[in-house]
């Protein structure tokens, strides 16, 4: 017999959240939700990394979540292309 289908898409109250969470795993959210805004605004992973207090190993972790999970900005996306980091070694490549 099969395992019953059960939808993913489920809503959880924000005031719940806090106390499903450990209070690591709320500092993490929370250190995650700061990367993905400074992402959003073009600044370079080290700089992130220094900011949120993180390793640049969380920042490159989140921000391939991001393109993966396509959290990008709706304003963001129209302005891909224009938005340059300093930090070349990420790509490979020196524009």
């Amino acid at each position: 017999m099969s395992k019953p289908k059960i939808s993913k898409d489920i809503i959880i109250p924000l005031d719940i959240l806090p106390k499903l969470l450990t209070p690591s795993e709320s500092r993490m959210l929370k250190n995650r939700w700061q990367i993905l805004n400074l992402l959003e605004n073009g600044l370079p992973i080290r700089a992130i990394a220094e900011k949120v207090k993180v390793g640049t190993d969380t920042v490159v972790r989140t921000a391939r979540l991001r393109e993966k999970m396509n959290l990008r900005g709706a304003t963001a996306e129209k302005n891909r292309a224009t938005i340059k980091t300093k930090t070349p070694w990420i790509f490979g490549k020196n524009d």
